[in-house]
């Protein structure tokens, strides 16, 4: 089913319950006195929330042409499912809804999940790791044949010493001596580069084992947090659209209305929004991010401003039915 028949079927459901609703009388209700039309209740006058009528003879657009619709046509069903909803759930669009709420755990878990975040920046990345590992093995190779051409030239210049030049061992030492110095004439230009090299990737290695003793269990802690929280928005999020319950305004008018409930690009984008919203306390109804972070700002909330930025961009210029 395409993200246009799919909306179709969402608003007939939708148009039939609201005129059901209207039309089924509140039990135990009071009947209005004819004689008092001011204190009887009063319909609405306006018609604009009402769904728009169609003529009996109108067919579905599957039935009428195998083209796809306009993105315009489906931005202005999704707008119109958005508002059923909304009348549905006797909301008006600046109301809170379920995901809206701040529920104390899942605030919990996000703060624990971004001190994880903040502590494990502390630690070297795995490229910067495997680098450090491949400079220190550098280092012991540099070492070793340092060490090996220096004790041969040494030894070398000892049998020099104590042999005559017409003797065999002293012109085998004078050949193995020349060897060598060429060796260490080689090696010694790279010394200092290559120790000092070497001594800083073993601070950086013994900075992140500290930080994993000292904070490892605070990190564990905090990437539990995060699947948790995570797993429980993804959760949350899918009851609400199998519920069709309202969604709030700024992941509408941001991500357009899911096509389904198994819409797994959008669940989780709108999860991350979610999640970041929880974070850093956002609570703007019109824009899922917020204010933009500046520099007064961790290090990890730009970034993820910027990813989420990107990927709402990403979204909304190249995903089907997106607004």
């Amino acid at each position: 089913m395409d993200d246009y028949t799919d909306l179709e079927r969402r608003l007939d459901l939708l148009d039939r319950d609201l005129d059901l609703a209207r039309d089924t009388p509140v039990p135990n209700s009071p009947v209005p006195n004819s004689a008092e039309p001011a204190t009887a209740p009063q319909p609405r006058t306006e018609l604009t929330h009402l769904p728009e009528p169609r003529a009996p003879g109108d067919e579905g657009l599957a039935e009428r042409t195998d083209r796809r619709p306009a993105d315009h046509l489906i931005a202005a069903l999704e707008r119109r499912l958005h508002r059923l909803e909304q009348l549905a759930w006797g909301t008006d669009g600046n109301d809170l809804t379920e995901l809206d709420l701040a529920d104390p755990e899942l605030v919990e878990l996000a703060v624990a999940a971004e001190y994880a975040q903040t502590l494990s920046r502390m630690l070297v990345t795995p490229r910067l790791r495997a680098a450090c590992e491949q400079t220190i093995e550098a280092c012991r190779q540099w070492q070793q044949r340092y060490d090996y051409a220096r004790d041969t030239a040494v030894a070398a210049s000892r049998t020099i010493a104590t042999t005559r030049a017409d003797q065999e061992r002293h012109r085998e030492a004078a050949q193995v001596f020349e060897a060598a110095r060429a060796e260490l004439a080689v090696l010694l230009p790279r010394r200092r580069r290559t120790l000092n090299t070497a001594h800083n990737a073993r601070r950086q290695l013994a900075h992140d084992q500290g930080v994993r003793e000292r904070y490892g269990h605070e990190i564990a802690e905090g990437h539990r947090a995060w699947a948790t929280l995570t797993t429980r928005l993804r959760i949350r999020t899918s009851a609400a659209v199998e519920r069709g319950e309202p969604l709030p305004n700024w992941l509408v008018e941001s991500l357009g209305v899911p096509p389904s409930a198994n819409a797994v690009g959008w669940r989780e984008l709108a999860v991350q929004l979610l999640a970041y919203r929880l974070s850093y306390a956002v609570t703007d109804p019109g824009w899922p991010l917020g204010t933009e972070p500046g520099t007064q700002d961790s290090t990890r909330r730009r970034q993820w401003y910027r990813d989420l930025d990107r990927q709402l961009t990403s979204w909304c210029s190249g995903a089907p039915g997106s607004i």
